[in-house]
């Protein structure tokens, strides 16, 4: 890692320091750049949002994240190589802070935005990465990917108005899509973008008639206000579009969602009744990675 990257790693870690993660923990650029040989990282990351310099703190920098790169099939045809390989990732964030003050009006573009917002995360990723044989040394690829990422993120609420009731909820977040995009070497590393088209699907577990949520989203709160209150849907999707510029150990992302409520229940006030935008940053560094030989290529059919 260059003096240059160093300093921007240093950058986004601060920052995350200060607010909380919503930029998509992305599959190490290595490993998508080079998925034969760079095949098994243990890494850890950091980040935050532009928003979220204006909010309280929702969480600390220090996601730990294992990813796995399978190769399903390598041929090279018409001087184009090609490798699809199947990506899978497992994360944990055990430094979220998940305690919300009864009244402290949480924002809920933190349920939209839940990325790197979680407590755990599982996900697996499609690809196919293409190069162009007769010109290995420009170092141009190109890929498409299908991805799933299951999100995962218990809330408790405290000095609730109603402690028996309204103890908590957790959020099941459902996202899936595609990542079109090309990598490049660049300052002696890995430069790239991709376009992620992608529907994601947000639930929120109470169960029976807790109004947590309503709760922590409303300020002045009291009974008498929350008997009052309809209860907010608990079913939410989503169509969105993110942008990713990874270079390196970070990345940068812009990311914009428009979400419906799903079933019966009150529109959720400030989810569904705006488009929301994100700008978000992660820096990521690798504490264990297994490299594989080289082994030859397919020759050209």
């Amino acid at each position: 890692m260059n003096k240059f990257t160093q300093y921007l790693s240093v950058l986004l870690l601060a920052f995350g320091l200060q607010s909380p993660l919503f930029a998509q923990h992305p599959t190490p650029i290595d490993m998508l750049y080079q998925p034969l040989d760079d095949f098994f990282r243990f890494s850890g990351a950091g980040g935050g949002s532009l928003y979220g310099l204006f909010k309280p703190s929702g969480a600390a920098s220090g996601i730990l994240s294992l990813d796995g790169n399978f190769n399903l099939k390598e041929k090279v045809e018409k001087a184009k190589r090609k490798i699809n390989t199947l990506s899978v990732n497992f994360k944990i964030h055990p430094f979220i802070n998940t305690l919300i003050e009864s009244g402290d009006s949480m924002d809920v573009r933190r349920f939209a935005f839940q990325d790197n917002d979680f407590r755990m995360q599982f996900g697996a990723r499609l690809t196919r990465l293409k190069e162009n044989e007769k010109m290995p040394n420009f170092g141009f690829k190109s890929f498409a990917q299908g991805f799933v990422d299951l999100i995962v993120v218990p809330y408790q609420v405290a000095n609730s108005v109603n402690a028996t009731q309204n103890k908590g909820f957790t959020t099941l977040s459902f996202n899936a899509g595609g990542k079109f995009g090309i990598i490049t070497k660049f300052m002696d590393g890995n430069f790239g973008i991709t376009a992620n088209p992608q529907i994601d699907m947000l639930f929120i577990l109470d169960g029976g008639d807790s109004k947590a949520l309503e709760e922590v989203t409303i300020r002045n709160v009291s009974t008498t206000v929350l008997d009052a209150m309809p209860r907010s849907a608990r079913g939410y999707v989503a169509g969105g579009l993110k942008i990713e510029i990874p270079l390196n150990d970070f990345m940068i992302s812009f990311d914009i969602r428009r979400y419906f409520k799903l079933g019966s229940g009150a529109e959720l006030e400030g989810l569904t009744n705006n488009t929301l935008f994100s700008i978000g940053g992660i820096a990521m560094g690798s504490i264990f990675k297994n490299r594989s030989k080289k082994k030859d290529k397919p020759k050209d059919r």
